[in-house]
């Protein structure tokens, strides 16, 4: 991806894989020339000329595209700016963004549907902005990398509906892969298109637990605007260590594990139950964040498996362990079949994605490995025999207790 934009006349820096984050690439639509600067991150500094940047209102139009369940949404409306509507393909997702959001959400396949379906939902009225995270399967690290993945299209289902309604500001974001997949053409062209559009692009790789999330999770950003506005990006607050992601830079450790599931208390075994807090009192300020709101005197979707057949391998586990560390007669046929593919059939490195670990118990006291789909499956507790439950997913995700109908995780 460097050498891409390099050749177009623009270079993305890093110290390496691990502090890349830390530096920001600009483009502008006065041409793919020299107008790239690089910084590390100051806070968010606007100069006299961005006004606008703060001109925000709760009647401004904001559209959320591959919503999912509503966390990017419901940030946003936190923030002050509830989306109008949002659009997803998934029926349980919508549910739970409606119920959540408290806007309506549209299931619509954006792979098929015309941006001018989309402008029609918004009455032809120019958003303020759009956000929202096309699917990244094709491109996380996490799975096989396939660059002919048809979902990996929807990148530019999104830039199509970013040039058929313009808003004024976009924040596009996906997984960390997408730098490099496809040897980064993609990418490439994506921002290339940003830029003709007319927007003035921001491309930014970021570790959320930086930012005070109780997990590592590496994230690309690329926010553009109408207004020509320049702006840096809030700086770091936290260290961070997952035991496989790492950064110590003398600021206070982001929230660990422990911390982010204190005060759940014992998992039920009845998906249906309302399982009470650990105490009355939050255990802690992350804790005491999460009960915000919650009219309940605990929460739902806080269940483990009746079956404990499998528990047998989790006692074996100590913390940082995963499948590879048991003996082989407690191997899944799954991991011994994606073990196999990384060594024996020749598959090349850039295709493999992660580390088969089938199932890995979690360090309490260090913040979370990323949460993917799997991770209600496959991470252990930290002293628990149990895999985590979806309430305790959704905590490391900083979802509150209040937000329901998270049946299975939606990113």
């Amino acid at each position: 991806m460097a050498d891409r934009l390099e050749r177009a006349g623009h270079r993305v820096r890093g110290a390496n894989d691990e502090v890349f984050s830390w530096y920001v690439a600009y483009f502008s639509p006065q041409g793919l020339s020299p107008v790239s600067r690089f910084r590390t991150f100051e806070g968010l500094t606007p100069g006299a000329d961005t006004g606008k940047m703060y001109s925000m209102s709760a009647d401004h139009l904001v559209v959320s595209l591959f919503a999912g369940a509503g966390g990017f949404s419901y940030g946003f409306s936190q923030a002050g700016l509830k989306p109008r509507f949002a659009a997803e393909i998934d029926g349980d997702a919508c549910r739970s963004y409606e119920l959540n959001v408290g806007s309506p959400c549209h299931q619509v396949d954006l792979g098929t549907i015309t941006p001018t379906a989309v402008k029609s939902m918004a009455n032809g009225e120019q958003p303020f902005i759009i956000i929202g995270g096309p699917p990244c399967q094709g491109f996380s690290t996490a799975g096989p990398r396939n660059a002919t993945d048809p979902r990996n299209r929807l990148i530019f289902n999104y830039l199509a509906i970013v040039e058929e309604l313009a808003p004024k500001w976009f924040i596009f974001e996906n997984v960390e892969g997408l730098l490099t997949s496809g040897s980064g053409h993609d990418l490439a062209r994506l921002v290339r298109e940003f830029v003709s559009l007319g927007y003035s692009v921001r491309l930014q790789k970021v570790n959320l637990a930086a930012y005070g999330v109780p997990q590592t999770r590496k994230r690309v950003l690329i926010i553009g605007n109408r207004m020509g506005i320049d702006f840096d990006f809030p700086r770091e607050l936290y260290s961070y260590d997952s035991g496989k992601a790492k950064k110590t830079s003398g600021l206070p450790m982001a929230p660990t594990l422990d911390e982010a599931v204190a005060g759940l208390g014992r998992a039920s075994f009845d998906k249906s139950l309302v399982s009470d807090y650990a105490s009355v009192t939050a255990l802690g300020p992350f804790d005491e964040a999460m009960r915000k709101g919650n009219i309940e005197s605990g929460v739902t979707q806080h269940f483990q498996a009746r079956d404990n057949s499998d528990k047998a391998p989790l006692e074996l586990l100590g913390p940082g362990q995963t499948m590879k560390d048991l003996p082989p007669e407690y191997w899944h046929d799954s991991f011994k079949r994606r073990a196999n593919r990384r060594v024996a059939d020749g598959t090349p490195t850039e295709k493999r994605g992660g580390a088969p670990s089938g199932i890995k118990r979690l360090h309490g006291n260090l913040q979370s490995l990323t949460i993917t789909g799997a991770a209600s499956r496959e991470f252990i507790h930290p002293r628990e025999h149990r895999p985590l439950t979806i309430r305790e997913c959704a905590r490391i995700q900083t979802f509150p207790d209040r937000y329901s109908g998270l049946m299975s995780y939606h990113d």
